[in-house]
């Protein structure tokens, strides 16, 4: 008897033992046990910001865990990529942001404090937004091969608004008319989207790269004109409005993508984990729709090394774009 009770001892020992080595050999075992942060690197109120506070509201029900948004606007979101390089490698700290931070940023800016190939971990591309051109009715422009060579022919008296110096919106504008016999439009950056609006509507811009939810109410209203949308295929919201690809742009995809990262160093099982949770938000109907397509964006939720193999593949084809196009950083 009293050797039954001796292994029975032995063997509930070697369990609780397995049992610790095995959580502490996989991080993921008790992740999240603290408030996780979810870095956006723009204001309140913009889509990145809106899709990162709602996966945090349903991550942190799923978690159990405090889950919350850190607003890091600046510098094309640079200032929130280099706030995310430098943070602890844990998984409590994950960002949020686009094509800007990720690839756009190391080709149209010199003296970046982060290194995009090397500082994050890749979890997931969330979701891409089909943007449109847009111009003011009162140009009387109707293509956007119309608009690029009035810039051609009057040098430097055609307006063009972005978000920020450097951003995806002046990235594409410098690349159509790099590849149209040279870029001469008169670049206007803004701190976000909305006084880019407010400056169309008041006649002191003409035109800007909108993404979708914002410019829905504008051409629904016919206060501003679209001439085409950023990708490779039609927006549902607006599917008259041709793509760049039906332009004449080939392979030309310059969609907005959003997509969300860990520090470089952050344990594999950890970026599996959120991996898997977030494409289980992303997949739920009602949050794919509400959050997602309603905006006028498309799910992507792809796997952490899918996203990897896409920066890797785009890369190089974006720094080709650039070097037909003839523009260096600066």
């Amino acid at each position: 008897m009293k050797a039954n009770r001796l292994f029975s001892l032995i063997a509930l020992a070697t369990a609780l033992s397995t049992t610790h080595s095995v959580q502490a050999a996989d991080p993921a075992t008790n992740y999240p046990s603290q408030t996780v942060k979810i870095v956006v690197p723009y204001t309140p109120g913009g889509i990145t910001d809106l899709l990162g506070r709602a996966l945090a509201s349903r991550l942190e029900k799923k978690w159990g865990q405090s889950v919350v948004v850190e607003n890091k606007s600046g510098g094309s979101e640079a200032i929130g990529a280099a706030f995310v390089a430098k943070s602890k490698p844990d998984g409590y700290t994950v960002f949020i942001a686009s094509d800007a931070a990720f690839l756009v940023n190391p080709l149209l800016r010199k003296g970046l404090n982060y290194n995009p190939e090397t500082d994050f971990e890749p979890i997931m591309r969330l979701a891409e937004g089909l943007a449109f051109f847009v111009v003011r009715p009162d140009l009387n422009i109707s293509s956007l091969k119309d608009l690029l060579a009035l810039a051609q022919a009057k040098p430097g008296q055609v307006t063009f608004g972005s978000e920020a110096v450097g951003s995806p919106s002046e990235f594409r504008m410098r690349l159509l008319g790099g590849l149209t016999g040279g870029y001469k439009m008169n670049h206007i950056p803004y701190n976000g989207m909305v006084p880019i609006i407010s400056d169309m509507l008041g006649g002191r811009v003409d035109s800007a790269w909108l993404p979708p939810h914002l410019a829905r109410p504008q051409i629904e209203a016919k206060t501003l004109r679209p001439l085409a949308t950023n990708g490779t295929k039609r927006n549902w919201m607006f599917p008259e409005v041709p793509t760049l690809t039906e332009l004449g742009f080939n392979q030309t995809d310059l969609s907005f993508k959003m997509m969300l990262v860990a520090p470089a160093g952050t344990p594999k099982p950890i970026v599996d984990k959120i991996a898997r949770d977030v494409l289980e938000v992303m997949q739920t109907p009602d949050f794919n729709e509400k959050y997602v397509r309603f905006n006028g964006y498309t799910g992507i939720a792809s796997s952490p090394q899918e996203f990897q193999d896409y920066l890797v593949k785009t890369r190089p084809f974006l720094k080709q774009m650039v070097k037909d196009a003839g523009f260096e950083p600066q």
